[in-house]
């Protein structure tokens, strides 16, 4: 009885391994199967053979493909995804494909030699700082200010504009943007609202003057200008012989807004009184190209006057003010430079009188002022014209305010005179193509292409412009070497 339960149970147990070995051999099969309709073995979450951190650069929703990018190698490449892909937002919940976003930083686990997508969730290491205006892009130095922080960038960067791929010359400075990176890098820039242009009409009589548009542009009327502005609700104000005219606007995204100023004229110029308190009280100010005495109360026409301080020793101040019709005193508190070991350098002559000169006289061309003479240059005088100077008491109730990037004197909007200074103005940049088309240059018209403006080293804004084409705007980057350079542009696109 014993020998026949033994044999009973050997029997079991060979039959239980001839099952599982069908089943495995049955597993196998269809897993073939599987893999020669659909080219691959359905994987289990978390089995892979590569993982990555990278920037989503593109997103095909209907080839079923994500392209990432490393911002390490910088290298780009494309990978595949099905049903048995899992995506995931920073705090691991499962999201789609559709809710992924170009420009976001992402930690990926795929299969290399298949390409292949096993998981992707939004990187938990990576910040972002969405719909920014306040920030400053140093293509020299490869520098973002975004707010109060400064973050390093690659000239590789991943920039995403109109929903594409797109370069750093794309982005205007009055786009709202969104940062995206690890730790002090930015990996991503996307422009989340772009700009319009804005063209005046009827305004020969604020040639001369200002026009400010928004919190972000202050700039001199000129004939024939165009500025681009970002897309939305702006309140326009400008100015010219104390007088102040305004009107309310809608800039839509890549398309030109003309503007008629002509019932704006006024009759008769309006004038304010503005107290200024400069520290150091060796300093000297030029308001709109002139130098002024500030020990009495100046007298200025409404509107917007451009402002340049300047003293041995201290970081150059160069900004706008905007006096309106109340009185009230400007305070200037002049930072002291430093040398590159971080020493205190006031009480040294850091700069020549004539390299002070060449600074000051560069700040106020970019202005379209004429320059100053080498004796003008230090302390304050005292021949001034009356328009910019009250000798008296007066009785007008006015009122100096800063607008937009104009802040409190004192602020970032400053020009460190402490590096060497070095003239382009004798040379030359040309843009030849597009042909045909017109050419801005920081809103103030050129000419038409081919055609050639005076070099001034630093970031401009180029706009292009032909009738019947989307204008189209690029920053560049004027480097200080003294040489004639060129520019080449794609055809602008027809308007359909």
């Amino acid at each position: 009885m014993g020998k026949q339960r033994k044999n009973q149970i050997i029997a079991g147990m060979a039959g239980l391994l001839c099952l599982l070995f069908l089943t495995s051999c049955t597993g196998e099969k269809e897993a073939e199967e599987e893999k020669n309709t659909t080219g691959f073995v359905a994987a289990e979450t978390g089995v892979f053979d590569s993982a990555d951190t990278a920037v989503v650069a593109e997103i095909d929703l209907e080839e079923k493909t994500v392209t990432l990018k490393n911002m390490d190698i910088k290298r780009q490449y494309t990978l595949s995804y099905d049903g048995t892909t899992f995506f995931y937002d920073k705090y691991g919940t499962v999201i789609s494909a559709a809710q992924l976003q170009k420009g976001e930083v992402v930690d990926v686990t795929f299969f290399k030699g298949r390409k292949r997508l096993n998981t992707l969730q939004i990187s938990g290491d990576a910040w972002n700082h969405k719909n920014i205006s306040d920030y400053k892009l140093d293509e020299e130095k490869f520098q973002a200010e975004v707010g109060a922080a400064v973050y390093a960038y690659s000239e590789d960067i991943v920039v995403i504009a109109d929903g594409k791929q797109a370069d750093l010359i794309d982005i205007n400075p009055v786009d709202i943007l969104t940062f995206r990176g690890i730790g002090t890098e930015v990996y991503s820039i996307v422009v989340e609202k772009g700009h319009g242009y804005v063209r005046l009409r009827n305004d020969e009589y604020f040639y001369g003057g200002w026009i400010e548009i928004g919190n972000k542009i202050i700039q001199k009327v000129t004939e024939n200008m165009m500025l681009a502005v970002p897309e939305g609700s702006h309140q326009v104000v400008i100015s010219n012989k104390g007088t102040n005219g305004v009107k309310q606007i809608e800039v839509r995204k890549d398309t030109e807004l003309e503007l008629d100023v002509g019932d704006l004229r006024g009759e008769e110029p309006q004038y304010g009184t503005v107290v200024f308190t400069i520290t150091p009280d060796t300093a000297t100010l030029y308001l709109d190209g002139d130098k002024t005495d500030y020990s009495l109360p100046v007298r200025l026409e409404c509107g917007i006057h451009q402002m340049i301080v300047m003293a041995e020793g201290y970081e150059t101040i160069s900004q706008y003010l905007k006096v309106g019709q109340t009185s009230a005193g400007i305070e200037v508190e002049m930072k002291a430079r430093e040398d590159v070991s971080g020493n205190d350098t006031t009480e040294e002559n850091v700069l020549s009188d004539s390299e002070m000169l060449e600074e000051v006289n560069k700040l106020l061309e970019k202005q379209g002022y004429s320059g100053i003479r080498a004796e003008d240059l230090v302390g304050s005088g005292t021949n001034q014209s009356t328009a910019n100077n009250s000798t008296g008491t007066n009785n007008t109730d006015t009122n100096s305010t800063n607008t937009g990037n104009t802040n409190t004197v004192g602020n970032n909007n400053q020009t460190n005179t402490n590096a060497p200074i070095t003239s382009t103005l004798s040379y030359y940049v040309t843009i030849d193509a597009p042909v045909g088309v017109e050419v801005y240059l920081d809103g103030n018209y050129i000419g038409i292409a081919p055609c050639s403006f005076k070099k001034d080293a630093g970031s401009h804004t180029l706009t292009l412009r032909k009738t019947g084409y989307v204008a189209k705007s690029y920053t560049i980057q004027i480097d200080e070497e003294q040489k004639n350079v060129s520019y080449s542009f794609l055809d602008l696109v027809k308007i359909e």
